[in-house]
Order: C-alpha cells, then structure tokens, then sequence
C-alpha cells in the first residue's frame, strides 16, 4: 500500500501527519509528495492524502476580499490540482484534512470565505499557545460521514480562518459547525465514484485519538485504500 502525502509546507508539522497515519496502517508506504519534487500524477499509489497548510490562491478560489487571504502558495495548487485530476483519472480514494477540503472543492468548481473572523465566524481560529479550539458539528444524514463514524453529533478541533462559500456542484457538505460553518464535504451523488472525504478539523493533531472523527475516518479511508487495491 503507497500512500502520496502532499507537503504541508512545515517540517515541523508533515511529520505529525506522517506518524498519525502511520498509527493506523503501519505497514503502508507514505510519500510526501510537493512541487519540488518530481510526482505529479499518482500511478503507482494507492491513495491521496491532502493536508493542511497555505491559503488558496484567490485567483482559484475566488475568495474576498482578497487582502483577507494570507500566505499563499501558487505552485502548490497547481501541484494538488493535478494529483485530483490523476486521483480522478485512477479512481484513488482522496483524504482531505483542512486545506485539503477547501483545495479539492475549488479544484471540483467551488468557492471560499477569504477570512472567518472578518465575515462573522469567531470561533474557528485557535490563536498560537493558546489551548486547542474545539467545537460541536452536526452531520447529515445518510453520509459517508456518518456512515464511517456512527455518530450524528461530534467534537472536533478548530485551526482554519477561511471556510466554503460555495460548495463544487458535485459535492455536498456533510457536517456543519453550529454556525454553519461547511465541517466536512463528500460526492452528492456517490455511485461509481472512487472514495472521497474532505474534513475541516484536523483528526492528526487531537489528542483523543479514539474519537471517531479521528479513528474511524482513518480507519474508512485505509479500508477504501485496500478495497481499491484488492479489485484493481
């Protein structure tokens, strides 16, 4: 099993991604994969993870006001713009954690908020030493969200200031923040499609690591990984 990891830009931090994944399927082979390297298909992988990290660039996201949006990395959307399309084109399962959500919706043809604190929305952002940001989401029935955690209602961490505006047509939100906040996005219509959960939250960084918004999305994803794989 060889997973693509894509670079979160913080060599501090793609490690906690790394061993959190590591945690659940040990066996596996996971490549960081970023622009300054050489993969920008996945032929050969057996699944995708896209972490967290910089901003979309607003030209692609189309968020504003554009000064609201923070560092940005154009060469990396290209790059994870072209592993979704290659994920697509393999029929690879995709896990999306932050960024990773807001990327692939874009990618798929939606939109962001540039900035939460500025459109209303203050309770997403954890300040830096500060305590971890949690809060209550909600999800809708009948998805793979739930279907994977069993769970209608969940707590999970807060570490993103931008957020979904509008949803790609083909995808549909499957949890929201008591605000209303988009908390997690997966295909509307799921039927012949390869695996594909976006998350908000990050389930690498929480310290309960038996809550099901962490355990058992991981667990979901590596079982689509080997279910993929078996019948390739």
């Amino acid at each position: 099993m060889k997973i693509a990891v894509t670079d979160c830009g913080n060599p501090k931090k793609q490690p906690v991604y790394l061993d959190w994944l590591r945690s659940h399927q040990p066996e596996a082979e996971f490549v960081t994969v970023g622009h300054s390297g050489t993969v920008r298909a996945l032929d050969g992988f057996d699944g995708l993870v896209l972490t967290g990290g910089e901003d979309v660039d607003p030209e692609l996201s189309k968020a504003a006001p554009a000064e609201r949006v923070e560092a940005i990395d154009r060469m990396r959307d290209d790059l994870e713009f072209a592993l979704l399309r290659s994920s697509q084109e393999l029929r690879l399962p995709v896990f999306g954690i932050c960024r990773g959500l807001q990327v692939a919706n874009v990618y798929f043809g939606g939109t962001l908020v540039a900035d939460l604190p500025s459109a209303g929305f203050a309770e997403h952002t954890s300040e830096k030493g500060s305590p971890e940001l949690r809060h209550r989401i909600a999800v809708n029935e009948g998805t793979l969200l739930q279907h994977c955690t069993g769970a209608p209602i969940g707590e999970v961490n807060s570490y993103h200031h931008q957020s979904v505006l509008v949803p790609a047509a083909m995808l549909e939100v499957s949890a929201y923040s008591d605000d209303m906040v988009a908390e997690a996005m997966e295909w509307k219509q799921k039927e012949g499609k390869p695996f594909l959960l976006l998350v908000q939250w990050h389930p690498e960084r929480m310290t309960d690591r038996e809550n099901p918004f962490a355990a058992r999305i991981a667990a979901a994803f590596f079982d689509a990984v080997r279910t993929n794989s078996s019948t390739a």
